[in-house]
This record gives structure tokens, sequence and C-alpha cells, in this order.
């Protein structure tokens, strides 16, 4: 998209771990989050986009590549985008865009990183060398507290936050940013709501546990057995449900930080009379259980909506306003989204599609088919947590991740491969090992009763089954193109 002769702007706020029902826009009574509802009445609301990964490395490199995670082996936490992929943020630098990326990476390795971004800020952890390194607070990373509940910030460390600062140099870019340089892509990429749960105390009391809904049963039938095995290990038994709906209330509160931040950099786009030239879109990398099933965080081959049903929200300037798609769509969707209207061309074949025509309000699909897949085979340990080369450091059972290690390196067979796929209102979840999973979520919403093995519905996953299998032979690999 042109205006007065040049290239669109890109904002995109970017959060960790967030599932799309914590949003006022999306339907929550309790939660209070403004900003993201004011993108919602300004712009398009996508109700249900879908991750392609329920884990964060697997999740962020579809997102930047169009590519699902079982293309190019991008499905465990240390496979990362080296330099000889290709990758959509590269597409807009060499188009000539400002491409700043603020934060959180956890996808593109040291050379990527150097190759398409012209300015990155961020973890440690997560970015590597460029220009400025911020130093990472310190999380009780070994409180031994394996439901990832701790104690409230004080609320004078809220600007010492690595994602306050993230956002302060963001707000900062945009303060300095002059009309007529190139246009810049602006990528701020938070760590929260990311578990363990923990936020300076005006967030940490911001809700009462007792006035949210309640959480998801932990007691139900045919629901796959690692659910059980990580409620043991992490000794999740010995905890109570006040707890667990305190770690729900707190996410909540986490989420309400994150509102505030992105208010921050609307208002500075706002106050810079960039906010008609720059198109909005916020998304997150995966969703986390908050308590439902009795569990936290995330699990590499689960699927519940919880974990893989996330925000999208996409303000383009002057397009339609309080807009809601209800059509399934991808994660994979956005970048070719942003390309189609800043008239780039991907370098690469990929398997996004733009869904410019529907946030200009085009008929949609009730066709639409999305996936998701994760896990491991026991052949590739190269994938597991818990290894001595990769996460010694971790290994000590006072360490929250503890016991999601050791499930990884003791039961194996828990984090098999599995692939979800969503169709109309069913989902099918397939793996190689355990429980397989059947939804209506027409009237199980909250995916509660598994119907895969009552023989009433044998037709409804052959059918489902089979096209799965089309999508895998669709997408198993991708051909470099011809260098011109």
């Amino acid at each position: 998209m042109i205006t007065g002769g040049r290239k669109m702007n890109v904002l995109f706020f970017f959060t960790d771990e967030m599932r799309a029902d914590v949003l006022g826009c999306y339907g929550n009574q309790v939660s209070k989050t403004p900003n993201y509802d004011w993108i919602a009445k300004e712009g398009t609301c996508f109700e249900n986009t879908y991750v392609a990964n329920p884990v964060c490395v697997g999740s962020r490199c579809s997102l930047l590549t169009g590519w699902y995670p079982h293309v190019n082996g991008h499905r465990s936490l240390l496979h990362f985008i080296d330099e000889h992929h290709p990758n959509f943020m590269k597409d807009f630098k060499d188009a000539g865009y400002n491409v700043q990326f603020y934060g959180k990476n956890h996808c593109l390795n040291d050379e990527a990183s150097r190759q398409s971004f012209t300015k990155s800020l961020g973890l440690k952890l997560a970015w590597r060398k460029d220009n400025e390194v911020v130093k990472t607070e310190k999380l009780p990373m070994f409180s031994g507290r394996y439901h990832m509940l701790l104690e409230p910030m004080e609320d004078e460390e809220l600007e010492e936050m690595t994602d306050t600062k993230m956002v302060n140099a963001g707000v900062d870019f945009l303060n300095h940013y002059q009309k007529g340089e190139n246009p810049f892509f602006l990528f701020v990429s938070l760590n929260n709501p990311h578990a363990p749960y923990t936020i300076p105390k005006k967030y940490y009391d911001m809700y009462n546990p007792d006035d949210l809904p309640e959480l998801r049963r932990k007691d139900l039938e045919n629901k796959p057995a690692f659910m059980r095995i990580i409620r043991e290990y992490s000794h999740f038994e010995k905890v109570d449900d006040d707890t667990f709906r305190k770690c729900a209330a707190v996410y909540l509160g986490m989420v309400k930080y994150c509102d505030d931040m992105l208010g921050r950099l609307i208002e500075a786009l706002k106050q810079n009379r960039l906010l008609e030239d720059t198109i909005i879109v916020t998304s997150s990398d995966h969703g986390d259980w908050a308590g439902d099933y009795g569990l936290v965080e995330k699990w590499p081959n689960a699927f519940d909506d919880d974990l893989t049903k996330v925000p999208l929200l996409i303000r383009v300037p002057n397009s339609l306003k309080e807009h809601k798609v209800k059509q399934l769509v991808s994660e994979l969707d956005i970048f070719p989204t942003l390309l189609d209207y800043a008239g780039i061309k991907a370098k690469h074949d990929h398997f996004g599609k733009s869904l410019r025509n529907l946030i200009d309000g085009e008929k949609e699909t009730e066709d639409a088919v999305v996936y998701c897949e994760g896990g491991y085979d026991v052949r590739e340990q190269q994938c597991f947590e818990g290894t001595e080369r990769d996460y010694n450091f971790l290994m000590r059972p006072e360490c929250i991740y503890y016991p999601k290690m050791l499930i990884q390196q003791e039961r194996q067979e828990c984090v098999c491969r599995g692939t979800m796929m969503r169709k109309k209102n069913w989902k099918l979840i397939v793996r190689t090992n355990g429980e397989n999973e059947l939804y209506n979520l027409e009237v199980d919403a909250k995916e509660e009763k598994n119907l895969y093995y009552n023989p009433n519905y044998k037709n409804i996953v052959c059918e489902m089954k089979n096209q799965m299998l089309d999508w895998y032979l669709q997408t198993s690999d991708v051909v470099p193109r011809l260098q011109e």
C-alpha cells in the first residue's frame, strides 16, 4: 500500500505465550485490554488464528519463513533460522525498509539477524551481537515452584524490565523518525506474558481469581496421557485449585502489562503523526494453559486452543473498522499480507496467503483449513530438552523447568510427533504414540469430550486424515528458486 507516493510503515507488536481468549476484543469479560480493543475497533480482528507450532522457536520460524515446521526441521528450541534460509524480514530490508527489531528474537541466528535487521536490540538469548545488548533481568528460575507462580516484583522494578526497555527503544525510534526517510518496519517483541507468572505488584494483584471463569477440568477421560504425567512429575496433586486460579489471574495481569506497552507505541505513532502512515499488526507465537486442565505453560505436542489459537489484529489506514473475520487463518499468512500491502514479492516459495482480501471485506470461505504440528521422534535426540550438552545448567531439581526436561529424558514417548488439523468446527489431532483426539468445537468449545474413539465419528476421522495426508504431500518441501 502506497500513500503519498511512498510505502506504508509497519509496526508489529509481538508477545510470547498469549492465547486469544485473554483479550477483551476476543470476548473476555474480565480482562482490561483497551489498546488491543482499540486496534480491533479501528481495524480487523481475526477471530480464528492458529499457529503452526505450539512452542516458541518452531512457531516463530514458521512466522518468518512461511514454512511449516516439517519443511526445514524447525521443530525444537535449538534449531533457528540460519543465514542460508530465506525469511520475510530480509525481504523487507532488501526492499529498502529500515528494519528495527527490539526484544525477544528466539528464531534467527547471529548472521541471519545481521542480514535481516538494520538495527536490533534485545535479549542476549534472543538476538546476537549486532548493535547494543540490554542486560536481562534476573528471573528466579531456581525457586523450585513447578507451578511457576512466583512472588510479585516491586513496582519500582517496572522500568528495569527488559520488555519495558524494548518498548522504550521503540518509542524513542518513533520520536526520532523523520518523514521522508525510508519506510520503517518496527518489530517490538516482548517476553511477556510468558511464564513464570510474575509481574510488578500493580499488575500482579489487578485481578481477583474469584472473578475469573472456571478453569477447564483436569479429570477428563480420553485426554492425552502426557497431561497426567506432567502433573505427576510436577507434583501438581499437591497444588490446590486456588493456586492455579491465581496463576490465571497473574497471567491476566501480565497481559494487561502488554496492553499498556502496546498503548505507549500507539501513542508515539499519534504524537509523531505517523498513525495514518503505518500498518499496525499484533499477534503472539502460541498460548498458555495458565491453570486450565491443572497445567501451566505449554507442551511440544499439545494442541488445545489454549495453546494454538492466538490473537491477530491488523489496522490498515483507511480500511474497514470494527471488522471481524471468522475464517480460519494461519500465522503463516501474516507476513504475506504485509508484503502484499508493501508491494514486495517474497524471494522464496512459501505456504502463506495474503489476508488483504479479507481485510477489504471480501467474502470469507467456509472451507479454510489450518494445521499445527510439533513433537519429536525418539531418533531425534538433538531435539529433546534436558540433554547434558545443551541444558546442563538447568537440569537441577530446584529449576522450575526441571520436571518438563526430566519427562523429555525419561518418558520420551510423551513428546512424540503430532499434527493438528482444524476444519470448520472439527479439530483432529493425530500422534505417533498415545492418544489421538477429535472434537466438535461447535458444541464442545472447551475440548472436553474426545470423540476420536467413538465409532459414530469414524467417517469424519477418515476424511480428515486423508486431507491431512494430502497437505503433507503438498508441503513436504520447497525447491529453492534459481538465482537470476
